[in-house]
């Protein structure tokens, strides 16, 4: 089905980017947006990266040290 012919609305470029890009509280906004998203993703990192390390039943790494 075609949304043209039954009279669809699409929404407007006007309407998404009404959000003034100068304005200091919504720069303060995104970083902190921005930031807990990348410590997300480095904390999923972190857990995907750690079962690889075995730990012994002592709770301490197996690798040898010499």
């Amino acid at each position: 089905m075609d949304c043209r012919n039954e009279g669809c609305t699409q929404p407007q470029d006007e309407d998404i980017m009404d959000i003034p890009l100068d304005d200091p509280a919504a720069n303060k906004a995104a970083a902190k947006i921005q930031a807990g998203f990348r410590g997300h993703m480095t904390r999923k990192k972190m857990k995907d990266d750690k079962p690889r390390d075995e730990v012994s039943s002592t709770g301490s790494t197996s690798i040898c040290q010499g």
